[in-house]
């Protein structure tokens, strides 16, 4: 099967399986909310367990085709030059509501980054999720950015129960999932962070520590795209 047609068929697919999942939920949400009747506390609580393990089979299959994009040959970046004390910005304030200790540190003369905005916004969403769910709703997130070379280092600390070391490298394999907190999650956010910023020039390494999570993300500055205009000029 070509690239493109394996690529239509997993859409297919997804749509295919989304469909009726969100008509499912819709009808538990009704049910969870006393629109078809009232429910004893005991059938709330099923009601409410089944929404969540719905949520999480939608969750699963958009990560499904995410990381199947990125290993297809048609997976396409638009890199343009993002500020990163903005981009910081607007992730703190898309996620303060559900990590309420989440913080950011700009160095100073941090360049822009080169990166898909949207990709590496994915790429954010997957790092923040991972740390919400492994480090709990109340844990404390650091990112912070700072210039390194040629390159802009963005690192994200949490203050949860870390990762064994001998698990460093495996965290990053699709499925692996180092069940630190107890809590299961798909093993497909941190693949598909490390697939993307590949496509993007860019890496990612967990880093550990007597606690925590670390998570340091290297992308290339726009200093290096004019200088290397500046170059061809010559």
């Amino acid at each position: 099967m070509a690239d493109a047609e394996r690529l239509a068929f997993e859409q297919m697919l997804v749509h295919n399986l989304k469909a009726p999942l969100t008509g499912i939920l819709a009808s538990l949400e009704m049910l969870y909310d006393g629109d078809l009747g009232v429910l004893s506390d005991v059938q709330r609580s099923a009601v409410g367990t089944m929404q969540a393990q719905g949520t999480q089979l939608v969750r699963l299959i958009d990560e499904l085709l995410e990381l199947g994009r990125t290993e297809s040959a048609s997976f396409t970046v638009e890199p343009v030059p993002i500020d990163p004390a903005e981009f910081l910005r607007a992730v703190k304030a898309e996620w303060s509501g559900r990590i309420p200790r989440l913080t950011s540190e700009i160095g100073p003369d941090v360049p822009d980054v080169i990166a898909d905005a949207d990709v590496l916004r994915r790429v954010f969403d997957n790092l923040l999720m991972n740390a919400r769910v492994h480090a709990g709703s109340n844990a404390g997130v650091v990112v912070s950015a700072e210039r390194s070379g040629d390159s802009v280092r963005i690192t994200v600390t949490d203050d949860g129960p870390g990762v064994p070391a001998l698990d460093a490298e495996r965290i990053f394999e699709p499925f692996f999932t180092a069940g630190s907190s107890g809590q299961r999650t798909h093993g497909l956010g941190l693949a598909y962070c490390r697939a993307a910023l590949a496509a993007m020039d860019g890496t990612i390494a967990f880093v550990p520590g007597a606690r925590g999570a670390t998570f340091v993300i290297e992308l290339p500055a726009a200093v290096v795209l004019t200088r290397q205009a500046l170059e061809q000029d010559r």
